[in-house]
């Protein structure tokens, strides 16, 4: 059974600092002029006296190293606010990108430097320019937490509905951060509640499986579509059961989330909480309905699962609730081989108090007590025979 895993590592391939810095130290030497090579250098430094004496001799205020940084974008990215404000006296052009179409805007929103966002905005820098990747100063505002220069972005404009690369709003990405008081925001704009990423997931997809209960709730009271299949054919409700936010399963099942959704390999809610061993999320499914012997792709069964884990709560509760409990997967393997096969004798114990068959082969023609390998487990089975 393949189990799914987080479907995007939202922001962190757009600006890689470390490899940003030995770009900038060690890029200084290549200045067409010694001039040149020194005024970046400062405003690397934050040097305000040595880019006021360069300027004052005649350094181009725009100059662009190879990689297309100037020494605006530079001062910017470390917060050198006195250096930016005397550049822009300058009239430095705040539009200039480097060769990842990275502004002075973009990596002074990343960064948190929200009087250098001011000054900026106020020169007339683009608040939607986008990177290579499509990102936007508000959604890296909004990703790195930045709620200042968020409102700041909002009431100037920003378009909340660009998309990146890989189809990613704003809305989407605070969702998937637990920017619960950002999202709120943003759904106050307007923000598209239904907007699906390159995977297909959607805000509430992405607050469902990281747990923000607050995100969900908000999401689900602008009426989001609870059951929009998303990357491995799974739904909000079965990211939250896989990973145990029972307050979100629950709010998911009240807004009539389909509690049997199959996955890709036909693997429903019950079946991931049963093998997490999500006590409260298999009680919760149950109560709603989900089919309790369920078989995906490969035959198992919620029941066979927990007892491959060990989960002896989640055992007790599927078998009361009428699980059956000689169920075999494709391979003819039951729950009780299976806790014999993974050593786990109290879910051994269980299934025999419960009346599991030992006497019930296995496609390759062995019983619990063959597959057993645990002298104990397997001394348990033959005083069961």
């Amino acid at each position: 059974m393949n189990y799914i895993k987080n479907s995007i590592n939202t922001m962190h391939k757009i600006f890689v600092c470390a490899i940003m810095l030995i770009f900038l130290l060690t890029s200084f030497a290549h200045a067409s002029t010694e001039d040149e090579s020194e005024f970046l250098k400062a405003a690397f430094s934050g040097n305000i006296e040595a880019i006021k004496q360069l300027l004052g001799k005649g350094v181009n205020v725009n100059y662009q190293n190879e990689m297309g940084f100037t020494a605006l974008i530079v001062a910017s990215q470390f917060g050198h606010a006195d250096i930016v404000d005397q550049l822009l006296e300058k009239n430095a052009d705040v539009t200039i990108k480097n060769a990842g179409d990275v502004t002075a805007l973009t990596i002074a929103a990343k960064n948190g430097y929200a009087d250098i966002v001011n000054m900026l905005l106020a020169k007339g820098a683009d608040i939607n320019a986008q990177t290579t990747d499509g990102i936007t100063p508000l959604m890296l505002a909004i990703q790195k937490g930045h709620e200042a220069i968020v409102d700041t972005l909002l009431e100037k404009g920003a378009d909340i509905h660009l998309q990146t690369q890989e189809k990613l709003t704003a809305l989407i990405i605070a969702a998937l951060e637990g920017r619960s008081a950002i999202v709120d925001k943003l759904l106050a704009k307007g923000a598209k509640i239904d907007v699906q990423a390159s995977d297909n997931t959607t805000a509430l997809y992405m607050a469902a499986r990281n747990g923000h209960t607050a995100i969900v709730e908000a999401l689900l009271a602008k009426n989001a579509p609870v059951d929009l299949i998303a990357v491995n054919n799974t739904t909000p409700l079965y990211v939250s059961a896989q990973n145990g936010h029972l307050d979100i399963v629950n709010a998911l099942l009240a807004k009539g989330a389909k509690v049997d959704a199959k996955d890709e390999n036909d693997a429903t809610p019950l079946i991931l909480a049963s093998l997490m061993g999500h006590t409260e999320v298999v009680e919760a499914l149950i109560k709603h309905g989900a089919t309790v012997d369920h078989q995906a792709n490969n035959g198992f069964t919620p029941l066979i699962l927990a007892a491959q884990n060990g989960h002896v709560p989640v055992i007790e509760i599927l078998l009361d609730s009428g699980a059956k409990i000689n169920r075999q997967n494709d391979d003819g393997v039951t729950a009780l081989m299976w806790a014999g096969l993974h050593d786990h004798a109290d879910a051994v114990k269980l299934l025999l108090a419960k009346g599991a068959d030992i006497k019930i082969k296995s496609k390759t023609g062995k019983t619990a007590v063959e597959i057993a390998k645990d002298p104990a487990i397997i001394e348990l089975l033959q005083a069961a025979q």
